[in-house]
């Protein structure tokens, strides 16, 4: 039962870190530092809203039906220290974040039914926060098998480092989204991931396959072409 509650408490940060993000990205303080090629899509809200709780009941029902009955034989029972659910959920991430970038480049860019896919997200041409889910529900069934098969992987880990990795990995797939682009110290570091997935959205040729972090596009060289920013005509998300 304390498993159960502590995944719908995580799902929960991560849903209202959505409407959090969109009130930082609307921000003055963002949007006088944001630069970016801003190119409108027709979507409607009920599109968005549509594949917002498509794709969260797709999400959730996967990760329930695979962790909760089997949770005593994925997880070690005892508790683990700080430390080492630090490491085994960078490793769970790391391992996810190759993999989603092997399935991503080759699957989901170079496949023909993975192209269709894929396309419904690449729709959206300037990506906000609640343009993480306007996704095809096929692909947030791979997305999300894929993360619980790196955690099957690397059986055993401690429920807590599969928690602290389900967080990460679902914040950040928020936030790569979210249009936040701060130009100031140390924020720009932080805030590159979120440049790197605009360029991506530019067109599905532009690169940056990887999500967690820019080490696979570095070394495969596919770190892709940067946008001609300039002042972005900015919109409300």
């Amino acid at each position: 039962m304390q498993f159960f509650v502590e995944l719908v408490i995580i799902l929960a940060v991560s849903g209202l870190f959505m409407p959090l993000c969109t009130a930082v990205s609307n921000s003055e303080f963002a949007r006088r530092q944001r630069t970016r090629v801003f190119r409108p899509t027709k979507i409607s809200p009920g599109a968005h809203l549509r594949s917002f709780v498509t794709n969260s009941v797709v999400s959730t029902g996967l990760l329930f039906a695979v962790t909760l009955p089997f949770q005593a034989r994925l997880f070690v029972t005892s508790s683990v220290g700080t430390w080492r659910a630090i490491y085994e959920a960078a490793a769970i991430l790391l391992l996810y974040d190759f993999g989603y970038y092997l399935l991503h480049r080759f699957v989901l860019h170079e496949w023909s039914w993975g192209r269709k896919v894929h396309a419904v997200h690449h729709t959206v041409r300037t990506p906000f926060a609640k343009d993480s889910l306007y996704i095809h529900p096929i692909e947030t069934a791979l997305g999300m098998g894929l993360f619980l098969l790196c955690s099957v992987l690397l059986h055993p880990i401690g429920v807590t480092s599969f928690l602290l990795a389900l967080l990460v990995y679902s914040l950040l797939n928020v936030f790569i989204h979210s249009a936040i682009d701060l130009q100031t110290f140390p924020f720009r570091t932080l805030t590159s991931l979120v440049r790197h997935h605009d360029i991506h959205h530019d067109s599905m040729k532009a690169g940056y396959y990887a999500s967690i972090t820019p080490l696979w596009d570095v070394i495969f060289r596919t770190t892709g072409e940067p946008l001609s920013h300039k002042p972005k005509a900015d919109a409300l998300s």
